[in-house]
């Protein structure tokens, strides 16, 4: 099989010696390949331009949610929500970097943004779509009901917009060979 990312007339002995430190960009949609972890303002900016763009989706089960979102913040706060849904249009990205900041507890993203750059990128876990985790896992309003749910029953809490839930832990080995008969 041929490699793209380098064109045929250049061996590999050549495209070292050109670019050593050029990574291969990582085929659209896939998750780039370094080691390096993606920092707090890029997933903060990823999960802007995913509600940004399922916004303007023509389907109502996808876009709603977002504007949903971009409502609460108080994007658009003269519009009622259904009003915001069919002009749509005027949300921008600058809208729903907003709305992250409101959920984060920020009057705006400029308030927001230096905060994001002092975390590390593992603290950004609630950029999450949601759908890598399975079904069922147990919803709540407030982060906190969460909290409260798993220091009981177990589980991690994950934070979506200004609800939250818990994501059942997974079974380890030992609990796996118990329900087995092993």
């Amino acid at each position: 099989m041929r490699n793209t990312s380098i064109p045929p007339a250049i061996t590999s002995d050549q495209a070292s010696a050109q670019a050593p430190d050029t990574p291969s960009s990582p085929a659209a949609g896939t998750p780039p390949t370094s080691s390096k972890a993606i920092s707090a303002v890029e997933q903060a900016l990823r999960m802007a331009r995913t509600l940004h763009r399922a916004s303007k989706d023509a389907t109502l089960l996808v876009a709603m949610p977002a504007v949903r979102r971009a409502h609460g913040a108080g994007v658009f706060a003269e519009l009622t929500l259904s009003a915001l849904y069919r002009q749509r249009h005027l949300l921008q990205r600058k809208h729903f970097l907003r709305t992250l900041a409101v959920e984060a507890g920020f009057a705006n993203w400029e308030a927001y943004q230096p905060v994001l750059r002092s975390l590390p990128p593992q603290a950004q876990a609630h950029y999450t779509t949601g759908l890598e985790f399975g079904y069922p896992n147990a919803w709540f309003s407030t982060h906190a009901q969460a909290m409260a749910f798993a220091a009981e029953h177990g589980g991690k809490v994950v934070r979506y917009g200004h609800q939250a839930m818990v994501v059942r832990p997974e079974p380890n080995a030992v609990d796996a060979e118990v329900q087995h008969g092993a």
